[in-house]
């Protein structure tokens, strides 16, 4: 399964968005911000949709996924209805995302018949997940290059993130982690560098 990072975004912001690709069959973790780039990948390559997930709830996460939807009106759609505020309060879309698959019940779920852990982190929000399949982890904003995810807005708690981080540290280091915004990382490089919140901490 090969895995392609988008750059998603707006006048304001951006955010990655994870493609998952084995074959012609296409999974997307975190549709971001309504933006060609991703549309005119799909297209191009002649993919075939097959599942949407989302790590959290926060909007530079989904707001593309009104338009997705609507060119792919049966595919499942995989999130957290922990994170329901934030499904309802979007300022770029009144567009509210229906929930086919609710993560919060699942601890596995199979992408592209690759068994996947389904880890739940909250703390950046109630929400939160990440995916955990062959040695690579898709984080959401849990955790950063040399950072973390901020915990000040609603559904946010520091101890809930550094607890979830804590968790995800006891992970393989070699475990690559492809982050919700910024450059991909190792669980190795930031249980030592990470000036957050690291091994000694």
């Amino acid at each position: 399964m090969k895995i392609v990072k988008l750059e998603l975004k707006n006048q304001y912001m951006s955010s990655n968005c994870y493609l998952l690709i084995k074959d012609k069959d296409l999974v997307i973790v975190d549709p971001g911000f309504e933006d060609d780039t991703l549309y005119n990948y799909i297209r191009e390559n002649d993919l075939n949709l097959k599942k949407i997930l989302l790590t959290h709830g926060h909007y530079d996460h989904w707001t593309g996924l009104e338009k997705l939807r609507s060119l792919y009106d049966d595919v499942l759609l995989y999130a957290s209805s922990l994170d329901e505020y934030w499904y309802y309060n979007n300022p770029f879309t009144k567009y509210i995302p229906k929930i086919d698959v609710d993560l919060n019940n699942l601890d596995e779920i199979l992408l592209l018949d690759t068994s996947t852990k389904i880890i739940k982190t909250p703390g950046h929000s109630k929400g939160s997940v990440a995916f955990l399949f062959n040695n690579n982890l898709i984080s959401g904003d849990l955790l950063f290059f040399e950072g973390i995810g901020r915990y000040d807005l609603n559904g946010g708690n520091f101890d809930n993130l550094k607890s979830s981080i804590e968790k995800i540290y006891k992970l393989n280091d070699d475990v690559i982690v492809y982050p919700g915004h910024g450059r991909n990382t190792s669980i190795k490089y930031e249980k030592n560098n990470n000036p957050f919140i690291n091994k000694n901490s």
